[in-house]
């Protein structure tokens, strides 16, 4: 069986996403990454009711990131949510978000989480 796989990668944000107070104050840079499958079977060229828009997925992320959380699984479960409901054609998904400066003591590098669903 066919399928698209339409990805969206390095979306920027600066988001108020983090356990400690501080990181919900002043906030951090995040990346995210959305890659969807959807079967092929069902698109007629030209016809945008048959495939999913990266505009909408782009305009989803960036409202939930740009609320305030304590965990980055919490907003890759509601970004899942959301995308499995306004596009029920969507086989497979994954959203990873990642955390470019991570306040823990001597660690260079970033975090990350990935939802599969």
């Amino acid at each position: 069986m066919e399928r698209f796989v339409i990805r969206l990668n390095d979306l920027k944000f600066y988001s108020r996403i983090g356990v400690m107070d501080q990181e919900r104050a002043v906030g951090n840079e995040f990346t995210v990454d959305v890659e969807i499958r959807y079967p092929a079977e069902q698109f007629r060229p030209e016809d945008l009711s048959t495939t999913v828009s990266y505009a909408d997925v782009y305009d989803m992320v960036a409202r939930r990131m740009k609320q305030s959380w304590m965990l980055l699984e919490s907003v890759a479960k509601v970004v899942s949510d959301d995308l499995h409901q306004r596009y029920p054609r969507i086989e497979n998904l994954a959203v990873t978000i990642k955390k470019t400066s991570v306040p823990v003591r001597n660690m260079d590098g970033t975090a990350s989480i990935t939802l599969l669903s």
